[in-house]
């Protein structure tokens, strides 16, 4: 039979059931499975809204008096914007390590910390993703968007080096391989060595 009800709520007379019945192992899974629900729909909301964050940074940085009359970014100024979207925390990273010498961290500043590291360290590895600003109708649909989650997937994003990253790499052209730097930091961050 289909009794497998997906919601606690349409399960009849669950007050009276035995712990140890069949209709008590039903609200068990119903259960579960509202809960399952619940944490995949709290981890999408929380994946949209630091991507969301990600997007109104950039809208507000284009938005400034001196970038209004600019239709859009060449690369390298794509990678300046990135440069300081990166560097956006240094000042209270700061002031965590300043006020702590000789103490421990409170969870909260060491996990603000480990986020920064983290996100500079994915962005000098692989490039970080933010709005294609490249492209002037993207830079007009970032400046109209009035910072709606769900509208998020009309801004096009694009795959972005910081500038020194992108300097590098001009560099490493004419000779094809990877610099001693570059296998460091790949060493470093995923516990192999390149050859």
């Amino acid at each position: 039979p289909n009794n497998k009800r997906k919601r606690v709520g349409k399960i009849k007379g669950k007050e009276k059931a035995h712990p140890y019945s069949r209709k008590a192992r039903q609200i068990s899974r119903a259960m579960n499975k509202e809960s399952q629900i619940a944490r995949s729909k709290e981890e999408r909301v929380k994946v949209a809204m630091a991507h969301g964050q990600k997007q109104v940074w950039f809208r507000d940085r284009i938005n400034e008096e001196d970038l209004l009359k600019q239709k859009s970014w060449t690369i390298e100024q794509l990678a300046k914007l990135v440069d300081e979207y990166l560097q956006r925390n240094d000042e209270e990273v700061e002031e965590i390590e300043a006020g702590r010498k000789g103490r421990a961290l409170a969870p909260k500043d060491a996990l603000f910390l480990q986020v920064v590291e983290t996100e500079k360290k994915e962005a000098k590895l692989g490039g970080i993703e933010v709005p294609d600003l490249t492209s002037a109708f993207m830079v007009k649909t970032l400046r109209s968007w009035d910072g709606d989650v769900n509208s998020l997937s009309t801004i096009k994003l694009t795959n972005c080096k910081p500038s020194e990253q992108l300097q590098q790499k001009r560099r490493d052209v004419g000779t094809g391989a990877l610099t001693k730097s570059a296998e460091e930091a790949i060493a470093q961050a995923t516990g192999m060595v390149v050859g």
